[in-house]
């Protein structure tokens, strides 16, 4: 069973970090894993638009009169990390207080939300997670900018790939080993 203290330990073990048993617990490496993991997950979500984190909403509308040119404002979710478009694909701005406005109505909309559940994080996920903990981790637990720049290399690494499995999802690939089809499609 996947949880935030499993992924500390690996991004503790990258660096040479002793484990912990809690995130509670008065050692260093429990303290700043503490201080950086639910900030790290949430750049991460911001990062990419991860498929594991998509919600499709139809926003409730708010009976305030939006500004500027907009027509229409709309409440976000709490859970939402960020909006990627609006199912028109019309223009919306996010504001202060949670609040999205547009000219579409009703607005429905993709959006990243927080996924606090380790268990709900793919393997690839939880690698780019414990690199870039990693990362944060090297210089005030191992006092090191070299460890910190190497660990920052396999984050950047690891993000790329899991960025292209996660982009992936859902695309049908054709077997153009077929030569019937590759002549239907030609």
């Amino acid at each position: 069973m996947r949880s935030a203290v499993s992924i500390c330990n690996k991004g503790l073990q990258y660096v040479g970090g002793s484990p912990i048993v809690s995130l509670e617990e008065k050692t260093r490496g429990a303290e700043l894993c503490s201080q950086l993991y639910a900030q790290v997950c949430d750049e991460l979500l911001e990062a990419h638009h991860w498929s594991f984190a998509t919600r499709y909403v139809r926003l409730p509308s708010l009976p305030e009169a939006p500004p500027f040119d907009f027509s229409h404002a709309y409440q976000l979710p709490a859970d939402c990390i960020g909006v990627r478009q609006l199912q028109d694909s019309k223009p919306f701005e996010v504001v202060e207080g949670r609040i999205l406005y547009t000219d579409s109505h009703p607005a429905k909309a993709i959006i990243t939300v927080r996924i606090t559940d380790p268990n709900l994080y793919p393997a690839m996920f939880v690698e780019v997670l414990a690199r870039k903990l990693a990362a944060e981790l090297a210089v005030p637990l191992m006092n090191s900018s070299k460890l910190e720049q190497s660990m920052y290399s396999k984050f950047k690494e690891a993000f790329a790939r899991a960025a292209a499995v996660d982009g992936a999802e859902g695309v049908q690939q054709i077997d153009e080993s077929d030569g019937w089809l590759k002549a239907r499609v030609l």
